[in-house]
């Protein structure tokens, strides 16, 4: 019926239509969004990865650790870790995975909800890889919108340090990805991570949905011209207000 409505320019003009067709054909798609709703409803309820990526001794094993809830330091966590966190009154369901292989990496990369790139605030060079990893994971998931965290782990060493916070910063801030500081030896800021990526898992999962609602809106629009658009482009390139705001937001893991 609806094919037929666009070959003959409406639905007054369709040989086809019958009084209530449009009633009937309004009740279907609300049957379809209840479903649609019904079913990202319990996609929050499924356990979403959470992998964990960097160089070795980075303390990505200390982390894992720390959110399974692991006190006895000789005994080490499995590679696949569930918990469900209670985070703004919802339950979500991680599944926290240690087993990063470089030498696998397509493997690694093809999985995952989310990414957490950590690096050791105290070894430039695994500062210097996950840079890079940043980079491998927007390859591998160039068709997604997959949320990165690109965490500084050992910040409690502060005379070795090697990599300063605003250095960090500034990385998240041109790779496009959210940031943060912990200490997994002294449990600083790991909860804080751990509640980020649901609340990241929540943010991206809503704005995917935005721009599904938004996407017939932009399609019906006029296209700008080249001069607004050009201008539009350099303003903003040319605005330092916005690079400030996005460096003061990337270590807020509560909004995108």
């Amino acid at each position: 019926m609806l094919r037929s409505c666009l070959r003959t320019g409406g639905v007054g003009e369709s040989a086809s239509y019958q009084p209530g067709d449009s009633i009937r054909y309004r009740s279907r798609w609300l049957q379809e969004v209840d479903q649609d709703q019904h079913q990202d409803e319990n996609q929050d309820q499924d356990p979403h990865q959470v992998v964990l990526i960097g160089d070795h001794d980075v303390g990505k094993t200390s982390l894992a650790s720390v959110f399974a809830g692991t006190t006895d330091q000789d005994q080490s966590p499995e590679a696949r870790v569930e918990r469900t966190l209670t985070v703004d009154g919802e339950d979500t369901t991680l599944t926290v995975m240690d087993m990063w292989d470089p030498f696998n990496a397509e493997a690694c990369l093809s999985t995952g909800t989310v990414f957490v790139v950590v690096y050791s605030v105290t070894d430039r060079r695994s500062f210097e890889a996950a840079a890079e990893l940043r980079i491998t994971v927007r390859r591998a998931r160039q068709s997604e919108r997959v949320p990165v965290i690109l965490v500084g782990n050992k910040s409690d060493l502060v005379r070795a340090r090697e990599v300063t916070t605003h250095e960090g910063r500034a990385c998240a801030v041109v790779f496009d990805c959210k940031f943060l500081e912990t200490s997994a030896s002294l449990h600083h800021n790991v909860l804080e991570l751990f509640e980020g990526v649901v609340r990241q898992i929540r943010l991206h999962r809503g704005n995917d949905a935005n721009l599904l609602t938004l996407m017939p809106r932009y399609a019906n629009r006029r296209k700008e011209s080249l001069t607004k658009k050009a201008r539009r482009l350099l303003d903003r390139v040319m605005s330092r207000n916005q690079t400030r705001e996005r460096s003061k937001s990337c270590h807020d893991l509560a909004v995108l």
